[in-house]
């Protein structure tokens, strides 16, 4: 089989680009700031999660792996996805060992590989630190979302992450309290972030 169509089938085991495309209506733009932040954030979760379960810290190992797993998801990571959902489970129920971690490390880099060749030959390399004023209008553009109760489609909360100015523990506790839909757990979150 030629090199080349194995190493194309090889990346779509991993980032299924046309799904994540359509998951952000056509902005390809938007997808690759998404993206670079991820392998930004997420580099070094297999070490993060390794120090975790090593010190039993179970909670914030499922933690990291969920949200991975969300991520992942919604911008066609289907074998990292499918990966996390079982490491999260492990997690959960404190079972999760080195090896099953090294081997969800593999996963994550070479989804991370794919990713960035297809940000390389996209040509819209974003870079995955927000500026000042982003952060600011996402900030009150978000508390209002969330003090009005309303629903924030994925690519809009995909948004706000991208452009607010916290750590990566902070965005992905308010990521899961907006997933589960818990707004004032949320509120107070972003309002503690930003003091």
């Amino acid at each position: 089989m030629n090199k080349l169509i194995v190493y194309a089938k090889d990346i779509m085991t991993y980032f299924n680009s046309e799904f994540a495309v359509s998951q952000l209506n056509g902005n390809k733009e938007l997808l690759c700031r998404l993206l670079t932040k991820f392998n930004t954030d997420y580099a070094n979760a297999p070490q993060d999660m390794q120090k975790k379960c090593a010190n039993s810290q179970f909670d914030s190992a499922s933690l990291l792996v969920h949200t991975i797993k969300g991520v992942a998801g919604n911008l066609g990571m289907l074998h990292l996805y499918e990966h996390a959902k079982i490491l999260e489970e492990k997690c959960k129920k404190g079972k999760a060992n080195p090896t099953e971690i090294e081997e969800f490390g593999d996963t994550l880099t070479a989804t991370i590989r794919a990713t960035e060749h297809f940000i390389k030959t996209e040509g819209t390399y974003q870079e995955a630190v927000p500026d000042d004023a982003n952060n600011s209008q996402s900030l009150q553009s978000l508390e209002s979302v969330l003090t009005k109760n309303q629903f924030i489609p994925a690519e809009e909360l995909a948004q706000y992450m991208q452009n607010l100015t916290m750590s990566a523990a902070q965005k992905d506790e308010l990521l899961l309290a907006i997933q589960q839909l818990n707004y004032e757990a949320a509120l107070t979150l972003l309002r503690s972030a930003v003091k």
